[in-house]
């Protein structure tokens, strides 16, 4: 490479990221491959590119305006992953296993103190089926609430909320097998 082309080529990197002024498009430097020759460092222009009117559909004359070419042209964009699905199966398996298991627990819950059995051992939660049904309705959407925002933010521990609500309510369900 002599002394003029190394020029124009530290001319060409120097504005790599300088908008171009005449297409109003920003240019963006390309990996340029290694060759003996300057004139084998033209890129193509895609299909889509800003590329200079005067140099559209023409012989690239020079490998300084080849050069141009390559630099003024646009990269294709990787595509982008596709988004992982925060609602999918096992997100819906676990938190409808909570929902499922405080159902069950209030059934069984109500079936008791009906019989005369037992009573609500939580001091917090009421005896009506409406209060119960109110009270762990509330936790099941708070904690799928909690369950999707810790998946969603790509968290590990998002079935934790879910699945503490089923252990506890499968707590709830035992002892009303016990009392009956």
């Amino acid at each position: 490479m002599n002394f003029i082309h190394g020029g124009v080529l530290a001319l060409a990197i120097a504005a790599g990221g300088r908008a171009c002024a005449a297409q109003g498009t920003s240019t963006s430097l390309v990996e340029l491959p290694q060759a003996p020759e300057l004139h084998e460092y033209v890129l193509p222009a895609e299909e889509g590119s800003s590329v200079h009117p005067a140099l559209e559909g023409s012989p690239v004359a020079s490998p300084v305006a080849g050069l141009a070419v390559g630099l003024v042209s646009t990269l294709p964009t990787a595509p982008s992953p596709a988004p992982s699905r925060t609602v999918d199966r096992k997100f819906l398996l676990v938190n409808g296993l909570q929902l499922g298991m405080t159902m069950f627990d209030i059934a069984m819950t109500q079936n008791c103190i009906a019989s005369g059995h037992c009573r609500e051992a939580n001091p917090l939660m009421p005896s009506s089926f409406s209060g119960q049904l109110t009270v762990g309705l509330t936790f099941v959407a708070y904690g799928s609430g909690v369950s999707y925002w810790l998946k969603k933010h790509k968290s590990r521990l998002w079935w934790l909320p879910p699945a503490s609500g089923v252990a506890t309510h499968a707590v709830g369900v035992a002892s009303g097998f016990e009392h009956q």
